[in-house]
């Protein structure tokens, strides 16, 4: 009885480890391949494309979450007041620059013409500043500064500079003429009515002159 009992158990022994075998590769692949399933689902719902949804349903992401960051920011419409505002604003720069014109400041500046190397030199001052010395035709020198409000004098002083100056000696006709003029700007092509004051000495003279003038400016 003894023998039968150790042989049937020792029969049953290589089978029992089989068993237990089979029994870990079914559990490992029931594993594995719940992992896997999962995984896989996992990838599914992150490639899944966003579907909007109405407002309140359980799960959403908000609408600023769900939008791409990569859509550009759209600027605020422009409102009706903000829209005022910049018309309001521009027709006052408008009437700014209106003004500025209508009150721009009127320019005075001295101005030669007539013959060159008559034998002087011509020397002019304004309210007491001497401004500059004309020897010919052809120059323009700006005063404005010099020019106040009401009385306003004017020297005009020729000096005889002698023969070696005076191409034209003893003609009368070769004049240099210096004079004070008034406008909008500065022009050499001004209207006899924009002079204000003049002075001329020819080439037949030959002697120093002074001569003292007056205008007023409103």
């Amino acid at each position: 009885m003894a023998n039968d009992k150790l042989s049937s158990q020792s029969s049953r022994k290589p089978f029992n480890v089989l068993g237990a075998l089979s029994d870990l590769l079914i559990l490992a692949l029931l594993v594995g391949g719940a992992g896997f399933g999962g995984y896989f689902l996992g990838i599914q719902q992150r490639l899944a494309p966003v579907v909007a949804v109405p407002p309140g349903t359980a799960g959403a992401l908000p609408a600023q979450s769900a939008s791409s960051p990569l859509t550009p920011a759209l600027p605020p419409a422009k409102t009706s007041e903000s829209a005022t505002a910049g018309s309001n604003q521009n027709t006052v720069s408008g009437k700014a620059s209106a003004g500025e014109k209508q009150t721009s400041k009127t320019k005075y500046w001295l101005s030669s013409s007539g013959d060159d190397y008559t034998g002087y030199s011509v020397t002019v001052s304004v309210n007491g500043t001497a401004i500059d010395n004309f020897f010919g035709p052809g120059k323009n020198v700006d005063v404005t500064r010099h020019v106040v409000a009401g009385d306003n004098t004017v020297l005009f002083e020729a000096k005889a500079l002698g023969d070696q100056y005076n191409k034209h000696k003893g003609d009368e006709q070769a004049i240099l003429t210096v004079q004070l003029v008034s406008g909008p700007q500065l022009r050499e092509d001004f209207k006899p009515t924009d002079v204000l004051l003049g002075f001329s000495r020819n080439a037949a003279e030959n002697q120093d002159f002074k001569d003292t003038q007056h205008f007023v400016k409103e």
